[in-house]
């Protein structure tokens, strides 16, 4: 899919501003921060670590990993700080990670990418429906939002509810969250990115006009993930993703925080997307024979915070597409919080 554009939004985008983080104290956040971050990470990589971690709550702290403006990554436990790679996109909107495995991505994010600077990015309200590098289902907000809070069901080869014929196109099934901020300095797509080599699903996310990949931390295909999208703080995102690990059978969550340009901790002027796509280098009318089915979205709640916010619903969106049309990309609607999308590309 070449990187959809806010469209199917994969885009990614900014990360062009650098956040000044102020020294906090041990105890900040009503918790003992020091007790949550390992020994081994010390000096200015744990105040690092500690200023970030105040703005994030308690009980989304156990595994946290910070990227920052240079893509250097960070985490409060040692072992964390590989499981994000930076990789730069090829021509074709391709990305090959270790072991060889092969993704397209959306064309949202190869777009911004390619933009000499920030100030050129502009939708600064809404999404066109348009072509943006495979078949999508997207749902955004009205303007004002900072936070969202889901579950989503991602689908597994094994129940025959995802499968990519990589044969003439390297076909990609995305699952994700993010939006845009008011100035439309920043763009961010974070979510997951289906391997049908290992049949599981690894977080990916684009901000700062680059893609950076799960190598480890995987969550199981056939199950349903909680996970959340926030602004902890002015010029930051967060996702959280709570679920069973594909390596070890055990239920697990993380938190990754990255600077983002321009988002808005008060929900000022952010718009939150979520996304079902296909990416891929197959021209219209996307007939490779993929499909991904039974993407379950549910229990969404937006607002500012954890403690405000409320049922996404009609009045809170700011519109819906399915792309190319509700043949390929249906939709069992239930609110605007609450559908099933189903996407076949044949």
């Amino acid at each position: 899919m070449k990187k959809m554009n806010v469209t199917v939004a994969s885009s990614l985008a900014l990360l062009s501003l650098v956040v000044s983080l102020n020294p906090i104290t041990a105890a900040s956040g009503g918790k003992d921060l020091e007790g949550d971050i390992a020994a081994g990470i010390a000096g200015s990589e744990r105040q690092l670590m500690l200023d970030v971690m105040k703005n994030i709550p308690e009980e989304e702290r156990e595994n946290v990993i910070y990227i920052d403006d240079n893509g250097q990554v960070y985490a409060n436990k040692p072992e964390l700080k590989d499981v994000f790679v930076k990789t730069d996109p090829s021509a074709d909107h391709t990305v090959t990670v270790n072991g060889g495995e092969k993704f397209t991505l959306l064309n949202e994010s190869t777009k911004v990418r390619q933009q000499a600077a920030p100030s050129a990015i502009t939708p600064l309200a809404g999404y066109a429906c348009g072509n943006a590098g495979g078949p999508y289902r997207r749902v955004f907000s009205q303007p004002g939002y900072s936070w969202w809070s889901g579950k989503v069901y991602l689908p597994s080869s094994t129940n025959n509810e995802v499968y990519v014929n990589n044969t003439n196109s390297n076909d990609t099934p995305y699952i994700y969250t993010g939006g845009h901020a008011s100035n439309g300095a920043s763009e961010v797509d974070a979510g997951f990115q289906y391997s049908k080599t290992y049949n599981n699903w690894a977080h990916s996310i684009f901000t700062g006009g680059q893609y950076y990949h799960n190598t480890s931390f995987r969550f199981k295909a056939g199950q349903t993930l909680t996970f959340k999208y926030y602004v902890p703080a002015d010029g930051q995102v967060a996702l959280y993703a709570a679920g069973v690990r594909y390596d070890n059978n055990a239920a697990d969550n993380y938190t990754v925080v990255t600077n983002a340009a321009g988002w808005k901790k008060s929900g000022a002027g952010n718009e939150i997307k979520r996304i079902t796509a296909i990416a891929s280098n197959d021209p219209q009318p996307y007939d490779t024979g993929s499909y991904l089915n039974n993407v379950k979205w549910s229990a969404s709640m937006i607002g500012t915070s954890s403690t405000s916010n409320h049922q996404w619903l009609a009045a809170d969106t700011g519109g819906y597409c399915s792309y190319p049309n509700s043949t390929q990309v249906s939709t069992s609607f239930v609110n605007a919080g609450e559908e099933t999308v189903n996407i076949k590309m044949n």
